[in-house]
């Protein structure tokens, strides 16, 4: 069986230390690092020096591409790309190293692939190791401005997000009582149905409604004596966060 790999794909900013760090406790055995197109490139020699670095370190296999730091589309599609050449392998995109054009690039790839992103918060200190904030700002020049595209987040349905709020607020549900307030509430699922059998409508809720959640990991699901369980995870209480529903549980 093999084993996959931890890859990490970082975009080459004005960083060092949030570049390699992340690197180094996440334990990535292959990088691939983003590099601006070499036209547009104003590379700082501590930048190069991260790459050395890279380069030296038997451990980790190195991957350079290139692409356009402060272009969403260059940036993105060079995102996806390095994602879809790990498949099978445990990805994670670090969001906090390039240009913020990038983090939002990062972030709509990792959206729609199952690739990890993380951010590496900054610190600033002195000699002495205290906290001190910077006595200038980090960057004192504007270049161009210029508008962004949106973007259409997919989330659960209407009715799911409705399930996920009514477990939000116990301790986990079976099936027969999420089927009841399937029905207090009209959800299209059953409502919309012409199944009145109790088996029916155990059917459409799996099919509806706890698979889909299980998959996109929503909700897990536990077997406690006859009764299925259903839990709300974590992924489930942040959708819950970014895609709000206005029941009033």
């Amino acid at each position: 069986m093999d084993i996959p790999d931890r890859v990490q794909i970082v975009p080459l900013g004005y960083e060092r230390e949030r570049i390699l760090e992340p690197i180094y406790q996440l334990k990535a055995d292959r990088v691939v690092l983003l590099r601006q197109l070499p036209e547009d490139d104003y590379e700082a020699p501590f930048q190069r020096e991260v790459v050395e670095t890279l380069r030296e370190n038997d451990r980790i296999e190195l991957e350079i591409r290139e692409c356009d730091l402060f272009d969403i589309d260059s940036a993105r599609e060079a995102i996806v790309d390095a994602i879809e050449a790990s498949d099978g392998d445990d990805v994670y995109v670090n969001v906090s190293t390039g240009s913020k054009i990038t983090a939002i690039a990062a972030m709509t790839a990792c959206q729609t692939t199952d690739a990890k992103p993380f951010y590496a918060e900054p610190e600033y200190r002195d000699n002495d190791g205290e906290l001190d904030p910077p006595d200038e700002p980090i960057v004192d020049g504007v270049g161009d401005v210029y508008s962004l595209p949106t973007f259409d987040l997919e989330g659960p349905s209407n009715e799911q997000l409705e399930i996920l709020s009514y477990l939000s607020d116990d301790d986990g549900a079976t099936k027969k009582e999420l089927i009841r307030f399937s029905e207090e509430r009209d959800l299209p699922f059953i409502a919309e149905s012409e199944s009145k059998s109790d088996e029916g409508r155990y059917r459409l809720l799996e099919t509806h409604i706890i698979g889909p959640l299980v998959e996109e990991g929503y909700v897990s699901t536990e077997k406690i004596g006859r009764q299925k369980h259903v839990y709300l995870d974590e992924r489930g209480e942040d959708a819950l966060r970014t895609f709000p529903t206005g029941v009033d549980s």
